[in-house]
């Protein structure tokens, strides 16, 4: 059986085309980008202060193109009692994959602020902040995957958080 050279040449354009979609569509929606979503709780005393301390929880944020935020919210405890804190920090960042199952992100720029119905003390909240800080007054994390739902955050100086995955996102 011989085929006529115009319809084959018309299959094997076909065919070509829909083998280049498929592998394109494969590889985009399997493409590693650096975005993070996940959610902890945190409770922290802090060194040296008698009564300070933060019970909150913690939405670790990022975004592509370098951009993402960080949303620290519930209580301060301290010699004036039980405060409610709710802060913004936004960021820009720069990640580094290790590993397949760790990325490390440096915050290069952020900047925080309470919501207006905040009441704690800007001085626990700094404190806080410090504890994510290396030596180099920037932010820095290690994020390593856990399993398809958790990952663990911490850095040089900070506390380990096992922050939960948001729904439809996970490390890669």
């Amino acid at each position: 059986m011989k085929i006529a050279p115009r319809p084959f040449f018309i299959a094997s354009a076909f065919v070509t085309a829909a083998t280049a979609l498929i592998s394109g569509w494969h590889f985009l929606s399997e493409r590693q980008v650096d975005e993070l979503s996940c959610a902890t709780k945190a409770i922290m005393r802090f060194e040296g202060m008698q009564y300070e301390n933060i019970n909150a929880n913690v939405h670790f944020n990022f975004r592509e193109q370098g951009k993402g935020s960080l949303i620290v919210e519930g209580y301060t405890h301290s010699a004036s009692g039980s405060l409610y804190l709710q802060r913004y920090v936004s960021f820009n960042y720069s990640s580094q994959r290790i590993s397949p199952a760790e990325r490390h992100y440096r915050i290069v720029q952020w900047q925080a602020s309470a919501s207006s119905i905040d009441e704690s003390p800007d001085v626990i909240f700094d404190y806080f902040m410090r504890e994510m800080s290396d030596s180099h007054d920037g932010l820095f994390l290690s994020v390593q995957k856990l399993n398809d739902k958790a990952v663990l955050i911490g850095s040089i100086n900070s506390p380990l958080f096992v922050c939960t995955l948001k729904p439809g996102n996970k490390l890669s």
